[in-house]
This record gives C-alpha cells, structure tokens and sequence, in this order.
C-alpha cells in the first residue's frame, strides 16, 4: 500500500492539478484532454475552488485528486465533484472514499451541507466507489451530438417568429419553459461565470413575447439550455433557434450534455433531429449534515 499523503491545494498547484488531470483522464472511457487555457474555463464554470480541492500524494508526486465547486444546488450550500481523477497506477487502493473521508470534515466546518457529482454509468468502478462514501443516484442523464451537415433542419421557419441575440437572459420566463433542471456546468450560474464566448437568442412572437430560447458555446458546440414554450411546441421555434446555433457555432458539431430523462420531449425532438446518443450518466448526492 503506498504512503499516501493528503493536502488541500492553492491556486499556485493549477498547473500540477491539470498535468494530473491528463495522465489520470487519458484512459478514461471517454478520453478528456483539456488544454491549460480549457482547463481554467473548466474552473471559472464550475466554480472549482482550489482550496477545497483535495489531492493525495506519494512522495512528491500529486497521485489523485477531487476538483470542487462550491455553490447552492436547489437553495442548499453545495460541493460540487467536477472531477475525481487517479493515475493509473495508484488505483485499486480506495484512493475515492480516502479523499473524501479528508475532505468531508472542511466541507462540514464551511456549512456546506451535500456533495454533488455526475458519473458516468458504465463506469462501475466508480459507481461502486461513490456508493461506498454514501452517495444516492437523483436522475439519470443523457449526452447528445450531431456533426452540424447531418442535422435535419429543413422546417419552415415560422411566421411572425423573430430570432434575436441578447446579452441579459431572463431566467424567471426560461425556467417556465424546462421540463427538467439543468446540470451544475448548465445552471444559469455558472453560464454566466463561463470566461468561454456564448451566444443567447431569443425567439418571440409577434407580441413579443418570448416563446423559446438557446444558449451555446459557439467555440466547443455545447448548447448548455434550449426550450419552448410547452403551449408553442411542433410550429418550428426550436428548429428555427438550433438552425441560428448552427449557423454560429464554430466547432463541427452541437452537443447536448447532462439532459435529464425527465425531458422526454426534448430527447424526442434531438434523436428526430438527427442527434447521436453518446453516453449515460448519473447525477447523485450525499448529504453531510
């Protein structure tokens, strides 16, 4: 059994945490390489805190860590795991459950009051991992992409319906429309904290009133909230607003990640629309006090 060591990290170990972030994600399932300009995107959008970050280490070399964001989910002060990460030749010691049994007691003493996270759902190691520290599955989530050529986006536009960019979003109208919550990387929060360029359209009616809406990360592709109004579905709004994201999105393809299955109208409309099922996940959370 190693030595493990375990220290809470400063923003001056960001460097050394993104090394470890490579070496630990490159033989994941869905390999994650995040260049040092995406990694810090990553940390303002999650609100990763380094000094909540925890990492274990053997000698001198930084041999697993958990990234942590810090903010409310559902009105309720929250850690979020934006990412636990091993070096491939340090697993199979429990190294998950250690980091959080070092964590856990910080977290309390801060009035943090649940820990957050998304796993993917065939990793069943670190399922049982998340199990065993006293996790609980909340909802299934899906993960969509399509290469912008194959979309089906020929619908008529629809009469009367303008498409505009805006720079103040209207959350209170947008929640009316969601037939399930964003993610933590989605909530309107962390949209707003994204360094990453975004783009916010509007649809609305001839009263304008608006009826639909999307927000995207041109640069990645990754649409982080899409709706309409449930009374103005099937006339070609959200077509309409994917056919503008598409037209600014610079990356080859839209991707949709963390949609719950609760949307049952939206995955509908994506897998019509020509939108390629990726990956299943987890969302799941574990009170602490």
């Amino acid at each position: 059994m190693p030595d493990f060591r375990f220290s809470f990290l400063s923003e001056k170990e960001l460097p050394e945490l993104h090394e470890a972030f490579l070496q630990s994600f490159a033989d994941y399932l869905v390999p994650i390489q995040l260049n040092a300009e995406q990694f810090r995107t990553k940390v303002k959008r999650e609100g990763i805190a380094p000094s909540f970050c925890a990492a274990a280490y053997v000698d001198s070399q930084m041999t697993g860590f958990i990234l942590t964001g810090l903010g409310e989910w559902h009105g309720t002060p929250t850690a979020y795991n934006a990412g636990t990460g091993v070096l491939p030749q340090y697993r199979g010691h429990n190294l998950t459950q250690q980091l959080y049994a070092f964590m856990l007691p910080k977290l309390r003493e801060s009035g943090i009051e649940q820990c957050l996270l998304e796993v993917i759902r065939e990793n069943a190691a670190a399922l049982r991992a998340y199990k065993a520290v006293g996790f609980e599955v909340t909802r299934p989530l899906e993960l969509f992409r399509a290469q912008k050529t194959e979309l089906l986006l020929k619908v008529e536009a629809p009469d009367a319906i303008t498409i505009s960019a805006i720079s103040k979003p209207d959350w209170k109208t947008y929640g009316c429309f969601w037939d399930a919550e964003p993610s933590w990387q989605n909530t309107g929060e962390a949209i707003m904290k994204s360094p990453d360029e975004k783009v916010m359209l509007d649809a609305r009616d001839k009263d304008q009133e608006i009826v639909g809406y999307i927000i995207f990360f041109p640069n990645t592709g990754s649409v982080a909230q899409f709706a309409v109004d449930k009374s103005r579905r099937g006339k070609g709004i959200g077509t309409a607003l994917l056919r503008e994201a598409v037209l600014l999105t610079i990356a080859p393809s839209l991707m949709f990640v963390n949609i719950d299955t609760a949307a049952t109208s939206l995955l509908t409309y994506l897998e019509r629309r020509h939108f390629t099922h990726m990956l299943r996940q987890y969302e799941m959370l574990l009170p602490i006090v």
